[in-house]
């Protein structure tokens, strides 16, 4: 019976060879379209012959089998195919990878564990880690060049519809889609699809943002409840509440507080922002901008959120700001453990009464560029950083939650008072993939909410009437 795993392992590492031949080769379209480097799919059917063969794992979803990647068998036949493709270049992989700037030193040594696990005497594997093109914008690099961007690339699930469109994003290879479906989380792997097929792999579930507090000014979540009150409670104690209205990221939440709708479909943008909701939306924001330097910032001018955050916490000015996961280390560091609070969004005032604020919400996740001339190594390297253990240490060193339902289950991280408010935010949170696209951040929503807090606030019903529809305009442009 284990004869039958090892076939079905080899066929898929052939296909994986095979698409090495036919990578760049398709021909090019404005979405730099290529022959898809995907396996043949036709390996699946042969793995699910015997789901408890040597070599092979226990039954997933639908049936076919999940692959012990680790096994002394598979390991043997992904280093022949690594050296297969390698021989083409000299002996030498040369890939890069690309990820967010935070997270370069972290990334890179889980390269440096891949190297080792995949080293070989008949190749030399050298990756470049960059954190230049981070996660919000790589998705966009690789469309305008995908011949030119890296073979492995961290992003947000937003992006993944327009890679899939620009035929720049290769499907995840059968060898490890089972993994990755019986391992993670349902909702991380549909984010990870497109029409039901499987192009990237689940990294973190935490891609959205909600309300760090030092406790010593908040003793507890009744104290972070609703703005007003919390920069009323800052402002006595000569700190301030963070919300960058000025990121457009943050401020679309006030426009889905109010009920307005954001569509990014087929390519076309549209928001329902020059309406009645829209203004509502609008005068939310003024209101807190009259706090503006007395309780209240609304800006992280040049800056940018991360280094503003840091520097408010480490200094003291800050006693709440609204953020992700990925400054749980910065602000443990500046405040101390102890003193973090993790909380939903506060009620924002809007047309007279108290509403929940809500937010974007979603995933970051790993993808493999379809023109990667060493497609095996690429696919096994964004395999491995989003297996179990690299989650698991992505989580202790930079604080970013898992997919790995495995993971989740641990008490460290289901404990975690940052995944606690990430659930409590859920209800409120919308999905970016479905809501915005390229036109949304290219237009002028991160000007107009910074005009708002230069203003204090003070900026009339007509003018930001006019404002809001020339937004409109803007996506529509």
């Amino acid at each position: 019976m284990a004869s039958n795993s090892k076939k079905a392992v080899a066929l898929v590492l052939a296909a994986m060879m095979a698409a090495t031949a036919l990578a760049g080769c398709g021909s090019s379209n404005s979405g730099g379209s290529t022959q898809s480097t995907a396996p043949s799919t036709d390996a699946s059917a042969d793995a699910s012959a015997d789901s408890n063969a040597s070599g092979g794992g226990s039954s997933a979803a639908g049936g076919a089998a999940t692959v012990d990647v680790d096994s002394e068998d598979v390991q043997k036949q992904i280093k022949d195919a690594i050296a297969q493709e390698a021989e083409a270049t000299g002996n030498k992989i040369s890939m890069t990878l690309w990820c967010s700037g935070d997270d370069l030193t972290f990334e890179k040594s889980l390269v440096e564990k891949f190297k080792e696990k995949y080293a070989d005497s008949r190749y030399k594997i050298t990756i470049r880690v960059t954190g230049a093109i981070g996660e919000d914008n790589a998705g966009g690099k690789i469309i305008e060049s995908p011949k030119d961007g890296a073979d492995v690339f961290n992003f947000a699930d937003d992006q993944l519809s327009s890679l899939v469109e620009a035929k720049a994003i290769a499907k995840v290879a059968d060898l490890f889609n089972e993994n990755v479906k019986a391992n993670n989380s349902e909702d991380s792997v549909a984010v990870c699809s497109y029409d039901g097929t499987p192009y990237a792999f689940p990294k973190t579930s935490d891609n959205g943002y909600f309300l760090y507090y030092d406790k010593r000014v908040y003793k507890d979540e009744k104290a972070v409840a609703s703005f007003d009150e919390m920069i009323k409670t800052a402002k006595a104690a000569n700190k301030n509440v963070y919300f960058n209205l000025g990121n457009g990221w943050y401020s679309t939440g006030v426009f889905f507080t109010a009920g307005c709708t954001v569509e990014y479909k087929d390519g076309k943008q549209t928001a329902t922002y020059d309406t009645k909701e829209g203004l509502s939306a609008a005068k939310a924001m003024c209101h807190l901008a009259e706090n503006a330097g007395n309780g209240f910032v609304g800006s992280a001018g040049s800056s940018g959120d991360n280094a503003t955050v840091q520097q408010g916490f480490s200094d003291g000015s800050y006693a709440a700001a609204v953020i992700g996961t990925w400054m749980a280390p910065a602000i443990k560091k500046a405040i101390g453990d102890e003193n973090v609070g993790a909380a939903k969004l506060p009620t924002i005032l809007m047309d007279g009464e108290q509403k929940q604020l809500h937010s974007f919400g979603g995933y970051k996740i790993i993808g493999v560029n379809s023109f990667s001339k060493y497609p095996t190594t690429a696919q096994a390297l964004a395999y491995f950083l989003s297996t179990k253990d690299s989650q698991v240490e992505r989580y202790k060193t930079r604080g970013l939650i898992p997919t790995n339902s495995e993971a989740l289950a641990s008490d460290d991280i289901k404990n975690d008072p940052a995944l606690k408010a990430i659930e409590a935010q859920k209800p409120y949170a919308h999905p970016q993939g479905s809501s915005v696209g390229g036109k949304y951040w290219a237009s002028n929503i991160a000007g107009f909410g910074n005009e708002i807090v230069t203003a204090k606030g003070k900026i009339s019903d007509a003018d930001l009437e006019k404002k809001l529809k020339d937004l409109v305009t803007q996506f529509a442009g």
